[in-house]
């Protein structure tokens, strides 16, 4: 079995584009192997419940037509795959499906049904797809029983703070963050120089100043091992504790600061409230050694001792000071892109950069930036301009199944880049369009996000071009975050490599594929047909798009790493 075809069967029987020759192969694949039919359960299980939402239509008519013609074909003959549509969730008319019933069991040697979902159980034909009844190429199965309705696992979120900013910071450790970023228990934050703010979800904020070492340990406790630290601490997070190799600083509801020199000593200032000092191991009920208010400041050493400190305390830094600090960051990351962004329009092999800085909001063009002609320009159709990576700059928003950009693309390539910059605010479609062609014809590219954050590329009618998925690149702690995605499609070397903020994803994988790529007719941001088929599956991303780019041809890593890091707005 050839695991590529079968995925590229399966892509094209949910996208409702199967021919009946490629229908009776799925259903052959289907039928010999259980591991492909517990995948092809879990694929349809989604549909099914993302088409509840989607409201679309899908008549009983159309069910008893497809049958007729199926059942004609192959009387007699085992691996009849039957296609349920249903997209309005309507049921199909009773009487239809006592119709066929008994031609279906006289005309199939046997037939197994898999059954699925809260409605299949109950004798209902609910969703986009019903499961297909699978004919047993050995004749003589017993047709399995309905499936319990599977109650989806409630996700998990183990984070305990997240960065409100950061500020001309130099990186010195393995992990590198950017404002929104969720931290959980364990990770380490080290800085060479600038500022990072994060919020605890209980309530504390804490301030770390460059050069520092920072270790999270629990929703109320961080360990300082060098640096300088200030802690603002509301009445609902009482009791946010700093630890030091030689001191613990137990807030009672207060603002103050610590500065920890490795194997010398810890100073602690209180600029409002009051704190508590143990020693560094005790415990919760342990001895208090010193008590602090407002006003006061302490240095305890390696060894323990305390000294009072006469030098005047004084106040945190302030949000004023922090917010001056990175508007004068923003200012200075956006100019940089705009001298960034009016060079690379001028790169020959540019088809489409559309860099959304539209003088007017109400516009409904999306101009291309890399040619002088309108042809190539963008037809915003919905969508909402609103602001992008940087304040001054402009974005689309797209929300509903009728939010996209229209276009055109003539000619065929052998190699094709893609490239952009989006904020997901929500993946709650099966697939969420980045660019996606009308059709899925020979060549044509399809670009798009699962509903577990993998981002995936794909050629249609290549039967050896599989989807080629990322691991996850988003989950529910990313969203709302500007993102750098691109993919490339290398015909030369006839690989597809992906790229996610700046950095390749996984390894290249090989291609099985010499033929040549298509864009024509596409949209970004969503999935259309002009010529009007009834209804079709909701595919329109939920986020927002301030930069689009298509290259003919295929980025090395270097150029994918500059377009990120001119563009990055937290640099």
């Amino acid at each position: 079995m050839n695991e590529h075809t079968f995925g590229e069967l399966l892509s094209q029987f949910l996208d409702d584009a199967i021919g009946d020759e490629d229908l009776d192969r799925l259903g052959k694949m289907l039928a010999g192997d259980e591991s492909l039919r517990q995948r092809y359960r879990e694929e349809v299980q989604m549909a099914e419940a993302l088409a509840m939402v989607a409201g679309e239509d899908r008549s009983a008519e159309l069910f008893a037509e497809r049958l007729d013609q199926r059942l004609e074909a192959e009387s007699q003959k085992f691996d009849f795959l039957n296609r349920v549509l249903n997209r309005s969730g309507k049921l199909a008319e009773r009487s239809v499906i006592r119709r066929w019933a008994p031609i279906v069991a006289g005309a199939l040697a046997a037939s197994i049904v898999i059954a699925f979902g809260a409605g299949l159980s109950t004798g209902l034909w609910q969703g986009r797809h019903s499961a297909p009844s699978i004919a047993s190429a050995a004749g003589g199965q017993l047709p399995e029983p309905p499936q319990p309705a599977v109650i989806p696992q409630e996700p998990v979120d183990d984070s305990v703070a997240i960065l409100k900013q950061v500020v001309d910071v130099t990186w010195t450790g393995t992990n590198q963050y950017e404002v929104g970023d969720s931290v959980s228990p364990r990770e380490i934050i080290e800085l060479e120089s600038g500022l990072v703010q994060m919020q605890f979800f209980r309530g504390a904020t804490l301030t770390l100043e460059g050069p520092a070492r920072l270790e999270i340990n629990d929703p109320d406790q961080v360990m300082l091992h060098s640096g300088q630290a200030w802690a603002q601490v509301p009445v609902p997070a009482r009791g946010f504790t700093v630890l030091t190799s030689e001191t613990k600083i137990v807030d009672l509801g207060t603002e103050f600061g610590v500065s920890a020199t490795p194997g010398q000593r810890t100073e602690v200032r209180v600029f409002d409230g009051l704190v508590e000092l143990y020693e560094p191991a005790s415990k919760p009920d342990g001895d208090m050694l010193h008590s602090l208010e407002t006003g006061q400041a302490i240095s305890v050493d390696v060894q323990g001792r305390s000294t009072p400190l006469s030098d005047q305390v004084t106040a945190m830094p302030s949000e004023l000071l922090l917010r001056e600090k990175r508007s004068q960051q923003i200012r200075e990351g956006y100019r940089r892109w705009q001298r960034w962004s009016e060079e690379f329009r001028n790169d020959p092999r540019l088809l489409l950069y559309y860099n959304f800085e539209s003088p007017d909001a109400t516009t409904s063009t999306l101009r291309n930036q890399a040619s002088d002609t309108r042809k190539l320009d963008g037809a915003v159709v919905g969508g909402a301009w609103t602001q992008g990576r940087w304040p001054q700059k402009g974005a689309l928003d797209f929300k509903r199944p009728s939010d996209r950009v229209r276009f055109h693309v003539a000619g065929d390539f052998e190699s094709l880049t893609l490239a952009a910059w989006v904020r997901v605010d929500g993946l709650d479609r099966m697939l969420s369009s980045l660019l996606l062609t009308d059709q899925w014809d020979n060549g044509e590219v399809h670009w798009q996000f699962d509903q577990l954050g993998q981002l995936g590329l794909s050629v249609g009618g290549a039967p050896d071009v599989k989807w080629r998925y990322t691991k996850p690149l988003v989950d529910l702690t990313q969203l709302g975050q500007w993102i750098h995605v691109a993919s490339v499609f290398d015909g030369g070397r006839q690989t597809v490599r992906h790229y996610f903020n700046g950095q390749r994803v996984g390894d290249e994988e090989s291609l099985q594929f010499d033929g040549r790529l298509r864009i024509g007719n596409a949209e970004l941001g969503n999935w259309g047909r002009p010529q009007w088929q009834g209804s079709q599956a909701i595919r329109n991303f939920n986020g927002r798009m301030d930069e689009f780019i298509l290259i003919d041809g295929a980025l090395q890593d270097a150029e994918i790493l500059e377009i990120y890091e001119t563009g990055n707005p937290n640099r």
